[in-house]
């Protein structure tokens, strides 16, 4: 999400999502109706990645604003096998990440022949076998770094939270743990509404969420890089809220729309796990004040681009400051088809809503 504006008065630009051009039906029909104008480019990731290692595969993806310098940063987390009968055994999630410098319009990532390949920059091996949805938030002022929140599902059930810049990559920053119950929190969301950040950490398997938010001034109490208060994250008065997303949804993102009008997109792919699902957007409404979050609104069916990418894999989106909303999504595995000095790569699809 994007860097927002600043309130009258207060010290920083705090990072908000831009809202979208049109109505999100609108945004998001256009999307599936635009489904030839979707691009691609590689991630440069490790054989460790590739299929065939037990049940390991991709899990979540996110990414920067074009940076200053022109580059995108993805970030990428991959689930390990994970033996519930065994918990001794070898297992650890990755989060890594990957800078793209390939052509853009805009924010939108372009088709190159070869695909451009973006070199891996950043990879954690986390305690976490199954870290299982991620979510970018921008540093203040619009700085080129910011905060990558992990939920991890199984092992330590707590999201944890690392900062990011493009020299440093990311480094463990702070962690949420909140004595969530067996499996963990699989699904998260989080954005600034007013002046107030909200971030929902769920799960389907419950069928309920746990709600924290922070005022802008107190998760950022000064302007500098690399400084968020984590701890400023308390639960909301209305602490608990039902969650009615299905099982096999992968991600789940905030977006607003150009009438300041709230939902979460649910991405989803039937049959789940399977490389060749079709692709769905469920879309939810969120109200803030009380919170709540309402009953499927309706899905839209998204033609990714083929090769096996799938929102049964992972999908999320970005709203750039033209309004224009950009669908993503990646292969399950590393696949061994790298162009020149790459190898096991994994391809990304962005489909936008509206041609560049």
């Amino acid at each position: 999400m994007p860097p927002g504006s600043a309130h009258e008065g207060s010290r920083c630009r705090y990072p908000q999502s831009h809202a979208t051009a049109r109505e999100i039906r609108a945004e998001l029909l256009a999307v599936a109706t635009n489904a030839r104008a979707c691009t691609s480019c590689y991630l440069d990731t490790i054989e460790r990645m590739r299929d065939g290692l037990g049940d390991g595969h991709h899990q979540a993806i996110a990414r920067t604003q074009r940076l200053t310098d022109g580059s995108i940063t993805f970030f990428l987390a991959h689930s390990e096998p994970v033996n519930f009968d065994d918990p001794s055994e070898d297992g650890r999630g990755i989060v890594s990440a990957y800078r793209y410098a390939g052509p853009t319009v805009g924010e939108h990532i372009l088709d190159t022949d070869p695909l451009t390949v973006a070199p891996l920059r950043t990879l954690v091996d986390i305690e976490e076998r199954h870290p299982a949805d991620i979510c970018f938030l921008p540093e203040v002022d619009g700085r080129d770094a910011g905060y990558l929140f992990v939920t991890e599902e199984h092992d330590t059930r707590q999201v944890s939270v690392y900062r990011w810049d493009p020299s440093g990559g990311l480094v463990l920053h702070d962690l949420l743990d909140q004595g969530f119950p067996v499996p963990g929190p699989n699904l998260l969301f989080l954005d600034r509404v007013g002046r107030d950040y909200y971030l929902g950490v769920a799960s389907y398997h419950w069928g309920w969420g746990a709600l924290l938010t922070a005022r802008d001034t107190d998760l950022f109490p000064t302007c500098e890089q690399g400084a968020m208060n984590v701890s400023a994250l308390r639960p909301a008065r209305r602490h608990m809220f039902p969650f009615p997303i299905p099982e096999g949804t992968t991600q789940t993102k905030l977006v607003r729309d150009v009438n300041e009008d709230w939902y979460l997109l649910g991405y989803r792919g039937d049959p789940a796990d399977d490389t060749g699902a079709d692709d769905y957007v469920d879309v939810y409404a969120v109200s803030f004040e009380p919170f709540w979050i309402s009953r499927r609104l309706w899905s839209v069916h998204i033609t990714l681009k083929g090769g096996e990418t799938s929102f049964a894999t992972d999908g999320t989106h970005h709203v750039e400051p033209s309004g224009r909303l950009l669908l993503s999504s990646s292969y399950r595995w590393a696949r061994d088809e790298g162009p020149g000095d790459s190898d096991y790569v994994s391809r990304i699809d962005e489909c936008p809503s509206a041609p560049g």
